[in-house]
């Protein structure tokens, strides 16, 4: 019984995870967002198009992977998106100094 009802929490849970995968629109809304926070309402307006621009999406089903890079070899910006959320996993400040 244990099985069956693990079996279908995780069938629950995959299900919402696959249908709840953020878009790259979402990512460039989040992004400007967080420029609107950090710089100005009006660097996050005018950032908008070079965010989408410049940002590439991985789907893998339950998630996804967000890389914005301007430039070659400059830092890049990293996220995964995750039940309609994104999570940080690079960006330049965090990223050491070369």
């Amino acid at each position: 019984m244990k099985k069956y009802i693990i079996s279908i929490a995780l069938l629950i849970i995959v299900l919402f995870a696959t249908t709840s995968n953020p878009s790259k629109a979402d990512y460039v809304s989040f992004v400007k967002e967080e420029i609107s926070d950090e710089g100005g309402k009006f660097l996050g307006i005018i950032s908008g198009p070079f965010i989408d621009t410049f940002t590439t999406k991985k789907n893998f089903g339950l998630f996804s992977l967000y890389e914005t890079k301007f430039e070659e070899d400059e830092e890049k910006l990293l996220a995964i998106g995750l039940f309609n959320n994104f999570i940080w996993i690079s960006t330049p400040e965090s990223s050491p100094k070369k």
